[in-house]
């Protein structure tokens, strides 16, 4: 998985995203979307705020997920 692509996703979300919104709440917006662009299934345990807070664990992340580590 290209970890700028997924850097660049994260950037677009984040322009995007709501401020005030509870954390848990965004990291479950944010694993939707990672979801749809990726074509992956997270589980319960990887929707995680503070890995979506870093773009290089969520890009290893898609890349384990997308079996390309």
């Amino acid at each position: 998985m290209n970890r700028d692509i997924v850097e660049q996703v994260l950037r677009d979300y984040d322009a995007l995203r709501r401020r005030d919104t509870d954390p848990e709440l965004e990291a479950v917006r944010a694993a939707i979307l990672l979801e749809d662009v990726f074509e992956v299934v997270l589980s319960d345990a990887e929707i995680d705020p503070a890995v979506f807070a870093d773009p290089s664990a969520v890009a290893a992340l898609v890349a384990r997920l997308r079996g390309t580590v």
